[in-house]
């Protein structure tokens, strides 16, 4: 029943009457104002033009234009900032397509193109940037292309400091995709930038392509600064786009009204600053031209006027409602805010405050009659309440703790890194946890208590490893009685394959409980170790150790049994050169494979084994004839002598073995094996790859190779090392030039030790840093007292290059004997160069730098002569003696030696001839245009006061040796 004298109606009275009067007053201000504002748009909409909306477009065309430009300008310098790395440079150099996709893909994605192709500077195709990429159709193809003919010439024509580069957007139909992609569209930009090595020469170059996105970054950047639409077309196709999502159809001008597309919704500017693409520059009529600006304004304008009004209706109608609110509040506020606070104290707790506002007949009298109800019902409630909790609460409490015992068991239990079972005294299981299930590879609901013992059993299906329990001293069983369990271990192994220790462990009232523990890794561990300690990490063969424990137990068994087996030393031949010269990976692959080949070769009972670097081992089976052994040894070395393919590098080695034969003769394991390495050195003397059995005369000389090394370690103290010269001569007035110095060794037993003695010996003990080092200095002193025209050439050993200390010991030469540093000449042979060869560079740098001269010496000998003339700036090559003694009966040996001058020519370099022993040879090397010579016919190495005579003589002094 609604009562009008409701304080609900006397509020809505109030309220419609303010809100309407506001709403009438608010409706037609509006129209007013309104209706003013579009008369006056129109009026100046008509005054508009379209003039600078398409000058702004077209504008904004061209610096689309310059962007894109910029863009390409700027992919080139990227390209070409990776053709200057030293590292791309030396990726092509190794014409290695893996190395050069590692290199490449990182780069290609940082200089934001879609792929790299490398030229060699033959313009063809040797490496791409993906690894996916068909090389061999991509180098058929090229040569097709429109732009082949500027990248041929870019090969041919540039040259450091013009460096002819190419870059071009191409539609599809003249080029195509270099490496498969997923940005293939109608344009790309093609670029060609040639790579130089560290000489100036041209030896390829990177081909780049990138793609025009179908939305480049650079473009949409500018029309999301410049709020317009762009669309680039070729051929009559949008094919890349920014801000727009229309067709070709809305790129369509109107007949009528030009710059106008055909629906009327744009503004379009087109031009093609850049061929063959064609770019479109569009602006929404109604949105973004200068009408709408000014359109703006208008309406800015109006609107502030409108919200002025707006204010003032609404500050009085603010007013108006808030007076009706007064006055209702003084009806319903109070008496309510009383009422609350009553309920909030029934909340608390407070059930005998005074509610007032009960004698009222409207809906605030109701409310409150209703809480003085309420305040009545939760007063009785509550004392109801307090007498069930303080029954609840001494259940609870008992609850609680049983609950807390039983979680913390579960827990403790099904938490434990050990597998647990307990058993009472008939064998049955009581509990169990988890982690046990878990172990045997078994379902938790299978484990059920009552379980008898054999039956748990039947269930693990595992096989026993080792069983043990643990006893007393008198033998009994610890803690063993009648009837009862005692304490065992046992190691098992799982269905799943894991292995488990189980302990069990008596219980006082003839139970046990069984603790079992996953040792799988612990024992992976130890069998790991063991084997690791036994055998040969890299070639998974016995090493040393099990080699002289098993020659010890062959050793015992012929004391027994009696019969013959014998020990073969085996060592590589030139695997030093192959570790030095294709890197250490190449010579551990190699030795894996001849693992492999000895394995194959062995038969059942013979054990192979690897004793350190290149030394291996075989121990035959016994018993052995010595037929069967020498089949094997020549069997061994056929087989290694076979080539070996390591990462497309054919490698042929060789290999020397020593044999010792076992006859029963109480012969100890290390005097049988020094018999074999004694053979072995034998047969690497004789020629290597080959073998040699024993010999009693072997260890003679091993003894006079060790007399040797300990004469040559004090020769240097004593001063019985002295230096030789043998003159050079310049060709053009055959006057002396210089001497090269030749170590001699006097020994006072001995009498004049060959070079090639001891030398080899000093190379092998690292003596020859001591000897070199001594001759530098020695060379130097003497040279210092000849006329300063004359040099003086020293011969460097490869160790003496190694490391740092080189530097030192030449300056400390120079500075103590006041020799010209261009005086002194150092010549190297490629032998040097082979080992650590940057190491080595870089010392004779170092030499350079100081002014020494360096010389390649036996130029032609190797294999690499020629790339290491490319490497480092020498000063000279010497021509081996071999090629000049033959050029008096060979005219290839002319045509070489007139080739290797033409070459040192080339590279402002001088030439020596060695080796001229006759007058004919002198007169040929004049006529073709060597520098200088030196031999026999020229003289003779002489010792130092030789040296001062001949420097002396002068002129007189060719003469006398021709005589």
């Amino acid at each position: 029943m609604i009562r009008h004298s409701s304080l609900l109606w006397h509020y809505t009275y109030g309220a419609v009457f303010t809100a309407v009067c506001a709403f009438a007053g608010l409706i037609g201000l509006v129209a007013y104002q309104l209706e003013n504002s579009m008369t006056r748009q129109e009026t100046e909409l008509l005054q508009l033009s379209h003039a600078r909306l398409l000058e702004t477009l077209t504008a904004d065309v061209e610096l689309a234009g310059t962007r894109l430009d910029y863009l390409l300008e700027d992919r080139l310098r990227r390209v070409r900032a990776i053709s200057e790395r030293v590292d791309t440079v030396k990726a092509i150099e190794s014409r290695n397509n893996v190395a050069m996709s590692e290199l490449l893909g990182p780069a290609a994605r940082q200089a934001d193109v879609d792929s790299l192709v490398v030229l060699d500077d033959k313009g063809r195709v040797i490496g791409a940037s993906s690894y996916s990429a068909d090389l061999v159709g991509l180098n058929n193809t090229i040569r097709r292309f429109s732009f082949y003919e500027d990248i041929d010439q870019s090969l041919k024509s540039s040259y450091p400091g013009q460096r002819l580069t190419y870059s071009s957007l191409l539609p599809l139909r003249e080029t195509s995709i270099f490496v498969p992609g997923d940005n293939l569209n109608s344009v790309s930009q093609v670029i060609f930038v040639p790579v130089f090595d560290d000489f100036g020469y041209v030896i390829g170059g990177l081909l780049a392509q990138r793609w025009l996105r179908s939305e480049e970054p650079l473009l949409a950047d500018l029309a999301e600064i410049n709020s317009f639409e762009l669309a680039i077309l070729v051929d009559n196709k949008v094919i890349s786009r920014a801000n727009f999502e229309g067709g070709l159809a809305d790129l369509e001008i109107s007949p009528t009204e030009p710059n106008i597309s055909y629906n009327g919704a744009r503004v379009i500017a087109c031009g093609g600053p850049i061929s063959p693409i064609t770019i479109c520059a569009m602006l929404p009529i109604e949105e973004l031209t200068s009408i709408q600006a000014k359109l703006t304004r208008i309406g800015t304008e109006e609107e502030t006027k409108l919200l002025k009004w707006l204010f003032l209706f609404g500050l009085l109608a603010l007013v108006a409602f808030a007076t009706v609110a007064y006055l209702l509040s003084r009806q319903i506020t109070r008496p309510l805010t009383k009422i609350t606070r009553v309920l909030s104290g029934i909340a608390a707790g407070d059930f005998e405050s005074q509610v007032a506002g009960t004698e009222r007949l409207d809906e605030v009298g109701d409310i409150a009659r209703s809480v003085v109800s309420l305040q009545r019902s939760v007063k009785e409630r509550d004392a109801l309440r307090t007498r069930v909790h303080e029954k609840n609460t001494i259940l609870r409490s008992q609850e609680a703790q049983l609950r807390e015992q039983n979680i913390l068991f579960d827990a403790a239990l099904n938490n434990m890194s050990h597998g647990l079972c307990m058993f009472d005294r008939n064998g049955c299981l009581i509990v169990s946890n988890q982690r046990f299930a878990e172990l045997f590879g078994l379902k938790a609901d299978t484990l059920k208590s009552g379980l008898r013992e054999e039956q748990l059993s039947a269930l693990l299906n595992a096989e026993l490893l080792e069983s043990d329990s643990l006893t007393r001293a008198d033998g009994r069983t610890v803690g063993q009685r009648a009837g009862a369990p005692v304490q065992s271990t046992k190691m098992e192994k799982t269905g799943t394959g894991r292995i488990v220790l189980t302990t069990r462990q008596p219980l006082a009232d003839g139970g046990y409980v069984a603790i079992s523990e996953d040792i799988t890794e612990r024992q992976e561990a130890r069998d790991r170790l063991a084997f690791l300690a036994r055998h040969d990490i890299l070639t998974q063969l016995p090493n040393r150790i099990e080699f002289r424990d098993e020659m010890d137990n062959r050793l015992r068994r012929q004391q027994e049994v009696g019969g013959e087996f014998a020990i073969l030393c085996l060592d590589l031949d030139e695997f030093k050169t192959v570790n030095d010269s294709l890197g250490h990976p190449i010579g551990d692959e190699l030795l894996r494979q001849v693992a492999d080949r000895l394995r194959d070769l062995c038969d059942v009972g013979d054990l192979v084994v690897r004793l350190g670097g290149d030394e291996f081992a075989i121990l035959t089976r016994m018993p052995v004839r010595i037929a069967q052994i020498e089949e094997l040894a020549e069997l061994v070395t056929w087989k290694l002598s076979q080539p070996f393919l390591i990462a497309d590098h054919e490698i042929v080695i060789g290999v020397s073995i020593g044999i010792s034969v076992a006859k029963g003769d109480d012969i100890a394991g290390d005097e049988l094996f020094k018999q074999a390495d004694l053979a072995l050195y034998r047969a690497k003397e004789e020629g290597r790859n080959t073998h040699r059995f024993f010999q009693t005369d072997m260890g003679i000389a091993v003894n006079d190779r060790r007399e040797l090394i300990t004469d040559l370690r004090s020769a240097v103290a004593n001063g019985e090392l002295e230096l030789y010269f043998q003159p050079q001569y310049a060709m053009q007035d055959l006057r002396i030039s210089g001497f090269e110095a030749l170590l001699r060794w006097k020994h006072p037993k001995r009498g004049m030790v060959p070079p090639g003695d001891f030398i080899p010996i000093a190379e092998d003990t690292g003596l020859i840093l001591q000897v070199g080092e001594w001759v530098l200095n020695e060379a130097c002193r003497i040279a210092a007292g000849w006329p300063d025209d004359l040099r003086i050439a020293v011969n460097l050993s490869p160790r003496q290059l190694r490391g740092h200390a080189f530097g030192p010991v030449l300056i400390n030469a120079l500075t103590s004997s006041g020799l010209r540093a261009d005086r002194l000449e150092l010549e190297v042979t490629e032998t040097v160069l082979l080992t650590d060869s940057e190491e080595v560079l870089d010392a004779l740098h170092q030499a350079k730098t100081l002014g020494v001269k360096v010389s390649m010496d036996d130029f032609g000998t190797g294999y690499s002569s020629l790339s290491y003339l490319r490497r480092f700036p020498f000063d000279k090559i010497k021509i081996d003696q071999s090629f000049v003694r033959s050029m008096a009966y060979s005219e290839e040996s002319v045509s070489i030696v007139k080739a290797v001058i033409e070459l040192a020519k080339n590279l402002k370099m001088t030439t020596t001839a060695e080796g001229v022993e006759t007058r004919e040879l002198l007169d040929m090397l004049a006529d073709i245009g060597c520098t200088d010579a030196q031999g026999y016919y020229l003289g003779r190495p002489m010792p130092v006061d030789g040296a001062a005579e001949l420097i002396l003589s002068g002129q007189e002094a060719i003469t006398t040796a021709a005589q």
